[in-house]
């Protein structure tokens, strides 16, 4: 497995890592199998979350006696130093390590998420203290807003960034990368496959790549690994068979060429798109503040993960549940949006979903 030094942390990274958020629908043996044969093939990078089911859980019981020479990431969406405390002892005691190498503060993507994280109070605050108390090694940020992530990153807080880049969003490449490697930040590629092998079964879409076809799957992550300033990337894999075709895509240098990048994105960007990539440009544009991407990430979460009590208690929780239906229709959101979706009839369809035979239990009486 190649690999690269992930900035200023100097773990060298394995070029693929593992993303862990498949493995939730998964049963115990079969979840530690997938991890352990990526362990196996190479993979030296894993990354997971709190807010990923039971996949922390899995992945403790995959590296079990077996941590040396890995590098565990996870992630909180808390952002009161209060709550992100909580969550780094809970992710530990999940993962059953006394020490995680990097925490992410997990899907910053307004400049006020990013305030609030960095403020007094906020969860930057409990990172800190976590990375004295020898819990955590690093600091990283996850969003899907490049520009909040620029600046996060010009701060100098954080060691490692994770970010959405793919064969249909380059965005990232324009600003943020050649900032990172300005300042010596690690990068970790989520999303390469944009959310499944751009949006379709790998198997029924070739590309003719050179003298071969090649699925869509491979193709994306072949253009992901071609960046040189990108330090690993992290697939979501669930099942062996996605270990055994993703893994070897790290053994050897990806080199497409420009004329095979122009063929594989025309292809790409010609399927088209049919659901939210998450990169947060329509939410500085609706007046109603509505954060359409977690509306769409959290009925993601009820339709392709199976956390349906967790989606829907998020969305009143956050208070979503009052919020959407105020969108008027004025499409400001759709100006803004690379997906060109029709963000709010998505919006009308996610908050049926998210509202149907759900009633909230009030908290218990203290």
């Amino acid at each position: 497995m190649l690999r690269r030094r992930l900035g200023r942390t100097n773990f060298q990274a394995s070029v693929v890592g593992f993303g862990g958020i498949p493995i939730e629908g998964k049963n115990m043996n079969d979840a530690v199998a997938v991890v352990q044969r990526a362990l196996e093939m190479g993979v030296n990078y894993i990354d997971t979350a709190r807010i990923y089911a039971d996949s922390e859980i899995k992945i403790g019981a995959a590296i079990k006696g077996k941590r040396d020479g890995l590098f565990i990431a996870t992630k909180t969406m808390r952002r009161s130093k209060e709550d992100a405390a909580k969550h780094i002892d809970e992710s530990l005691q999940r993962l059953g390590l006394d020490c995680v190498d990097l925490m992410y503060t997990h899907g910053v993507d307004t400049e006020d998420d990013l305030r609030w994280a960095l403020g007094q109070g906020g969860a930057i605050e409990a990172f800190r203290e976590a990375r004295d108390a020898g819990k955590i090694r690093y600091i990283g940020i996850s969003g899907h807003n490049n520009p909040v992530l620029v600046s996060a990153i010009k701060t100098g807080v954080f060691d490692v960034v994770l970010a959405s880049y793919n064969l249909t969003n380059t965005d990232a490449a324009n600003e943020l990368f050649p900032l990172t490697e300005e300042m010596d930040i690690g990068v970790s590629v989520m999303k390469p496959l944009v959310g499944g092998a751009l949006g379709i079964p790998s198997e029924a879409v070739k590309f003719q790549v050179a003298d071969r076809a090649i699925t869509t799957a491979e193709a994306a992550l072949r253009f992901v690994l071609s960046n040189p300033l990108i330090h690993t990337v992290i697939p979501g894999m669930g099942s062996l068979d996605e270990v055994e075709a993703n893994v070897p895509l790290g053994y050897e240098p990806q080199n497409m060429s420009a004329e095979e990048v122009a063929v594989l994105r025309e292809k790409a960007e010609g399927l088209g798109f049919t659901f939210c990539q998450g990169c947060g440009y329509c939410v500085p544009e609706c007046p109603e503040g509505i954060n359409i991407p977690e509306v769409f990430r959290l009925q993601a979460f009820h339709d392709q993960y199976g956390l349906t009590l967790y989606a829907k208690d998020s969305y009143h929780r956050f208070g979503y549940v009052d919020k959407v239906p105020g969108c008027t229709g004025c499409q400001s959101c759709m100006e803004h949006c690379p997906a060109q979706l029709e963000i709010p009839e998505l919006l009308k369809k996610a908050h049926a979903t998210l509202t149907r035979d759900f009633v909230r239990k009030p908290p218990p009486e203290t």
